[in-house]
């Protein structure tokens, strides 16, 4: 919650990359039958749980096919032994909840797009969270099939190296492996094309959560000192993801250093910055602000 206050798009990178690992779970795992995305989502977040490797260790996504509470094995056939119903359960929301935030957000954007055509004041605070409406939209697309706020993991036990056939298995026929088998680190391996993927929705993304605040340029301010502080907070967490691509390049040491350093501290200043006048802006805030479109009142609408 303290990082998606202070730098959002850390969030959002985290979402792409975690939706990223799920759909190569559910690539590699096609041939098991009643295997969902959201089985996928559900191991990418570690909702499986093996306690004879101690505290904390979720299952590795390339191990599934080693676990039986994951994916039960009759003969050359894999099935989930978890449905979706099943995990579904455990999370505190579904589609629908998802589907009215998502809409609750998009209404708060068309609110806002409404107030500008009409020439009506917008205050900073509707700014700043029209920024952070316009980054949870991406993250509630790529978390769509996530399963919400589950607290408890499944608890599963790798089974043993030699399994005694049985009449069910037919050890005459080869298994069918998973497509983990022919390359069981690929789900875990990063290439470095998907590093500068990562590195360009952040840096994108936050060039984005920056340029909304700078829509509060020409705002009236309480003070000249306050809109100063606010162009220039704003201009700086504007710029300053692109310093994500000066690290890749081959610089030296001393300026990684001042780059994996200075800049995330003074990013941090910056959004302080933004909130604290977002909220002292409020103290005289000019007539118009309270004056609402008058088309919105003709459209069915909550709040």
């Amino acid at each position: 919650m303290s990082i998606s206050l202070v730098s959002p798009e850390i969030i959002l990178a985290f979402a792409w990359r975690q939706s990223l690992l799920s759909w190569r779970i559910s690539k590699k795992c096609k041939v098991v039958e009643g295997w969902t995305l959201v089985h996928s989502y559900f191991v990418a977040m570690g909702g499986f749980f093996d306690p004879s490797k101690g505290e904390g260790s979720a299952v590795d996504p390339n191990d599934l096919q080693r676990y039986p509470g994951i994916i039960e094995k009759t003969g050359n056939t894999r099935k989930a032994a978890i449905t979706k119903k099943q995990i579904l359960d455990r999370s505190k929301g579904d589609a629908f909840s998802k589907f009215l935030i998502v809409l609750q957000l998009l209404w708060f954007i068309t609110q806002y797009v409404g107030r500008w055509a009409s020439h009506l004041h917008r205050s900073q605070l509707e700014t700043m969270t029209l920024a952070y409406a316009a980054l949870s939209l991406f993250v509630y697309v790529f978390w769509w099939h996530k399963p919400v706020n589950i607290q408890f993991p499944i608890h599963v036990t790798e089974e043993s190296p030699s399994v005694p056939p049985t009449s069910e298995t037919n050890v005459d026929q080869p298994t069918a492996e998973m497509e983990t088998d022919a390359d069981p680190m690929s789900l875990v391996q990063v290439s470095e094309p998907e590093v500068l993927e990562l590195l360009f929705i952040l840096t994108a993304t936050g060039m984005i959560f920056g340029g909304i605040h700078c829509l509060a340029w020409s705002f009236p301010f309480p003070t000249r000192r306050e809109m100063i502080l606010w162009r220039v907070s704003a201009i700086y967490i504007t710029v300053a993801p692109t310093f994500l691509f000066l690290i890749v390049g081959g610089i030296e040491l001393l300026i990684v250093v001042l780059i994996l350093v200075l800049p995330p501290l003074v990013y941090a200043a910056a959004r302080v910055i933004l909130v604290v006048l977002t909220l002292s802006s409020l103290r005289s805030p000019p007539p118009s602000l309270y004056q609402t479109p008058s088309w919105s009142s003709f459209l069915p609408h909550f709040g």
